[in-house]
């Protein structure tokens, strides 16, 4: 009885940690939803140097610094550089073709390859593009516009899949807009946590002056975004810029993405957890921290009550079954079926509705229809199957990073 009652406790804090969270989010949106894509006007143009870390990359390099060169912002104040993380295939050669600066180094890693950029930098702003990336034209523009903030050290980009194929690129295609819309609400707390490579900007000088990029973590672009909010700087969210990004298109090459980025992000909450809760931290401490552990708590919690509750209801038919034979009755005749709600099942299924919700409100505000059959489809495989997923990524992160300990890029 008393293990019934420890779950019993575990699914409570399990749903209402859930719909807080939930519910927090929509109260952000209703109001700060009238100026969410509000252009920040521009008083001036730093210079901006731009950085494209590349690791085999021959297939999209060419394409992406073209979209590069495409950004509105006046070519004197503005420059390109490649830095090639000792590739095996054409890259270099591809990236010279395209007339930008290409720098050459010993296979690093892709933190090892942006601290090496800052080093030949020559302007104000650091830009990080990733080699398969390509923001549009007007990206550049919308974002230093942050900068006139003094305690502004960074900005980023609202990423969009590019040219989504098969259903898991359009699952993915879904996460990516949650996460842009997710992002910019976090933005009104003053709790951006993460700086993403696709497109992401940086004062230069206080990238230098706090020491540049983790080159021990696998989600550099993570800790660097804690760091520089511990340290007390701001970093904003302009969501009107956007860069579309290629996205795995197996299962398997997105599985193994999405392990490393769990790595990446378990070892950042091991290298700042003493803020944890920690009022002389500030928001950083009360929420930033908090918020980022409790969810990977919450999604390792959600899998094993559902585990738990599977393996319970698997167990008590057998048992049954068991004994009605023994009985000498037809099990599956008499099988008992609980119709009646209970407040577990009524809390289940307002997690359900609200995460619905949750979903058609941000897919909407971000202008991607969604009412049709195939994509209210999509969406119920998006939360029954794919964020399932995660928690199962999650334990496997937690064991490769028990066994293995160290991790490569």
């Amino acid at each position: 009885m008393l293990k019934m009652y420890f779950i019993d406790y575990m699914f409570l804090g399990f749903a209402f940690i859930t719909l807080y969270l939930i519910v927090l989010f929509m109260i952000l949106f209703i109001k700060n939803r009238e100026r969410m894509f509000d252009k920040v006007p521009v008083s001036r143009l730093p210079s901006v140097s731009i950085i494209i870390p590349a690791y085999n990359e021959e297939e999209h390099i060419a394409e992406t610094i073209r979209s590069v060169k495409r950004l509105s912002y006046p070519r004197e104040r503005f420059e390109i550089l490649v830095i090639d993380d000792g590739s095996t295939d054409g890259t270099a050669e591809k990236a010279k073709k395209e007339g930008v600066r290409v720098i050459t180094k010993e296979r690093g890693g892709k933190a090892s390859a942006l601290n090496l950029g800052i080093e030949k930098a020559k302007g104000q702003i650091i830009g990080c593009v990733d080699a398969d990336s390509y923001p549009e034209e007007d990206a550049l523009l919308k974002m230093v516009a942050y900068f006139d903030d003094p305690r502004v050290a960074a900005v980023t980009s609202s990423i969009l899949v590019r040219n989504p194929k098969n259903l898991l690129q359009r699952l993915q295609e879904m996460e990516y807009i949650l996460i842009a819309w997710g992002r910019k609400l976090l933005d009104y707390l003053h709790s951006v946590y993460v700086t993403p490579g696709p497109l992401s900007l940086y004062r230069r000088d206080v990238l230098k002056k706090i020491g540049g990029f983790d080159e021990r973590v696998l989600t550099e672009d993570i800790e660097i975004a804690w760091r520089l909010q511990r340290k007390g700087y701001k970093i904003r969210m302009a969501l009107p810029a956007r860069v579309y990004t290629n996205v795995p298109e197996s299962f398997r090459k997105w599985w193994n993405q999405r392990i490393r980025w769990d790595i990446g992000g378990i070892q950042t909450v091991n290298i700042y957890k003493y803020a944890f809760f920690r009022k002389r931290y500030g928001i950083f401490g009360m929420f930033i921290v908090p918020f980022f552990s409790i969810s990977i708590f919450i999604s390792l919690l959600g899998l094993g009550l559902f585990l738990y509750l599977i393996s319970m209801r698997l167990f008590n038919f057998l048992e049954f079954c068991y004994y009605a034979y023994l009985a000498g009755i037809d099990p599956l005749r008499y099988y008992p079926l609980t119709l009646l709600p209970n407040v577990f099942t009524v809390l289940g299924l307002m997690v359900l509705l609200f995460s619905l919700i949750y979903l058609m409100v941000g897919l909407k505000t971000m202008k991607k229809g969604f009412l049709n059959i195939k994509t209210l489809f999509e969406m119920l495989i998006y939360l029954s199957v794919y964020l399932f997923l995660f928690s199962i990524l999650l334990v496997q992160s937690f064991w490769r990073l028990t066994v293995y300990r160290k991790q490569k890029w």
